[in-house]
């Protein structure tokens, strides 16, 4: 009897296991499409439903200015915008079909990045800023949403 006992308490537990399981993963896609990006752990690339990649360059005064590795990645996480090495490639990695920004990479960077700004270097009578995607200037700066194989272009520089 203890036996029938013990197989019936361990098959109620394994089913509300389950449903914990299926219950959570719904939530977290829920809040996947609406969390801000600094909130969302993608763990180790299970469960991924969009993988898309960019380049970006940045240039201050003619310097290239490097893009740390590890970006968006600490010990135990991994959020859905990451670098894994300064080469510039920005990885996107999502749990669910949802469009991030260059603005959300910049947070994740704590950097600033707006129309008037990038990191320290603001425009001012002598310098202007200005964005280029795939070779196309663009005034969408922060609002950028990030596409597969984008080549991001951000230029602070004096006029001339």
């Amino acid at each position: 009897m203890k036996t029938k006992t013990w197989l019936w308490f361990g098959g109620i537990i394994g089913v509300a296991f389950i449903i914990y399981i299926i219950w959570t993963a719904a939530g977290n896609s829920q809040n996947c499409a609406t969390a801000p990006v600094t909130e969302i752990n993608i763990g180790d690339h299970k469960n991924i439903l969009s993988h898309i990649h960019q380049t970006l360059t940045i240039t201050v005064n003619g310097e290239q200015i490097i893009i740390p590795a590890n970006i968006g990645i600490l010990s135990g996480i991994m959020r859905p915008i990451h670098t894994h090495d300064s080469s510039g490639k920005i990885h996107v990695e999502g749990p669910c079909q949802r469009d991030f920004t260059l603005e959300e990479f910049f947070d994740l960077w704590g950097q600033t990045f707006t129309e008037d700004c990038i990191m320290e270097n603001c425009i001012d009578e002598t310098h202007t800023l200005k964005m280029y995607v795939n070779g196309v200037e663009t005034t969408l700066f922060g609002d950028y949403i990030l596409k597969a194989d984008d080549e991001i272009e951000i230029i602070y520089e004096e006029t001339t």
